[in-house]
């Protein structure tokens, strides 16, 4: 008789061979317990990571769009008519809607068209807050991720936008814009 079957150890022999037949249904439930909440902390990050991409990506478009209007404003001792007029009639921004492109001189209502953002009071006068104009020269703007948007910054569906603000000297989130 052999020394295994002798002392009977649980660790071997025929007893190991009844006890690993398979996983219990505990232990499955909780590995896909386990498994569910990594995926979904994993889809979290991931999509922040694609908003903030597609957020750079429309920045650093708009800044390329901003450099060639100006130059063509240098060359030509106008802005352009249109974004068509650079080369650029169907760039769309990383939502797919075209960036939009006011030239005050040309359009025609652009009062109302204006990017406006309340300008804070900091203490002075009746705490109103007064409306001002984003740019002086032309406004350029992606309408962002749920591509709607409104003139005034300070309405929900503007938040989102992707905006050239201060002449240039901003661009970026509406919603991140201190003026």
């Amino acid at each position: 008789m052999s020394i295994l079957n002798k002392h009977r150890l649980p660790f071997c022999g025929p007893n190991l061979i009844q006890r690993s037949q398979g996983f219990t249904l505990v232990e499955l439930v909780v590995v896909m317990g386990v498994l569910a909440v990594l995926t979904l902390m994993g889809m979290g990050v991931y999509s922040h990571f694609i908003k903030s991409a597609k957020n750079t990506r429309a920045i650093a478009e708009i800044r390329l769009l901003e450099k060639e209007i100006l130059e063509f404003w240098q060359t030509n001792d106008r802005l352009p008519d249109s974004l068509a007029e650079l080369g650029h009639a169907v760039m769309l921004d990383p939502w797919k809607t075209p960036y939009q492109y006011i030239n005050f001189d040309i359009t025609a209502g652009w009062q109302d068209m204006r990017r406006v953002t309340k300008k804070k009071n900091n203490g002075k006068g009746n705490g109103k807050g007064k409306s001002d104009a984003l740019n002086e020269d032309f406004d350029l703007f992606s309408m962002g991720e749920d591509r709607m948007s409104t003139p005034d910054l300070d309405d929900g569906s503007s938040l989102d936008d992707i905006v050239r603000a201060d002449d240039g000297r901003y661009t970026g989130l509406a919603s991140e814009y201190k003026n």
